[in-house]
């Protein structure tokens, strides 16, 4: 996939012409194959994985109006309305790294290690970039990518700060980049199959239970600005993975994290869904 990412430029267009062909149905019709017997892995190999913090209007709301500081529901709301409408008025995207190593397939185990009591779910659109952006202004982002998927940014809560140290803010090595805490999948599906990535709906459900049901429309910054806004800071290359943040429903909302035995069940309608089990 990395190899096939790299010329973008020319595979997606030989994939269209695929896609478009009838001959192509007629083999998938008289020699495909169901894809559950097959072993499905990640959809992509990043060599970076960005994650973009509190960017659903949601999300934020949500945690504020959980938060214990003494004012009512309303104002406590309102208050968090106002300060995102400053944000995105005067603010830029907030962006931290994961790594690369902790994407995995579609459908394989989490392993929740003893002492884990805060790990979280977080079910997010993934862009995968086709080409190499360098400061691309917002108007032309999107036709610097190369398709979309699902993620699911896995974190552990308690880790976020470090208790330590704790002037020194947010600890993303340790509460976001284990081996494992990133299933990607299952599909890579092309730009051009999504006509506005703002309709992108991610959900997802624990133990069958839905938690998580946003629309990327609610984002404070487009799938659009947050590649712009990235390619000023550093250049993209083909295959790079962002991971456009989180609507409401995460597990610190309910006070319910993850545990040995757990059915994680991810999706983004249009993008297909992933199953993870929770062991020990």
């Amino acid at each position: 996939m990395a190899e096939f990412l790299d010329e973008w430029a020319v595979n997606s267009d030989i994939l269209r012409q695929l896609c478009r062909a009838e001959s192509t149905l007629d083999i998938f019709t008289k020699l495909g194959a169901d894809h559950i017997p097959f072993e499905l892995h990640e959809p992509v190999a990043p060599r970076q994985v960005y994650c973009t913090i509190g960017n659903y209007r949601s999300q934020l709301v949500e945690s504020a109006v959980d938060a214990d500081n003494g004012r009512n529901f309303d104002d406590k709301r309102d208050a968090a309305l106002a300060g995102i409408e400053t944000r995105r008025r005067e603010g830029v995207p907030y962006v931290c790294l994961k790594g690369a190593a902790c994407v995995s397939g579609p459908y394989e185990t989490l392993s929740v290690d003893a002492g884990m009591s805060t790990l979280d779910w977080e079910t997010e659109i993934g862009v995968v970039m086709g080409r190499a952006a360098h400061n691309v202004d917002v108007a032309h982002a999107l036709d610097y990518v190369a398709g979309y998927c699902v993620v699911n940014d896995i974190t552990l809560r308690e880790r976020v700060f470090r208790q330590d140290v704790p002037t020194l803010g947010t600890d993303w090595l340790q509460s976001k980049s284990r081996r494992g805490w990133l299933p990607t999948g299952p599909w890579l599906v092309p730009a051009w199959e999504i006509d506005d990535p703002a309709t992108l709906r991610p959900w997802l459900r624990l133990n069958g239970d839905l938690m998580q049901d946003g629309v990327a429309s609610d984002m404070i910054f487009s799938i659009a600005e947050q590649i712009a806004y990235l390619s000023t800071h550093t250049p993209l290359q083909p295959g790079d993975l962002i991971c456009t943040g989180t609507p409401a429903g995460i597990g610190t909302h309910y006070g319910r994290y993850l545990r040995a035995g757990d059915v994680v069940q991810a999706g983004v309608h249009g993008l297909g869904s992933q199953w993870v089990l929770c062991t020990d």
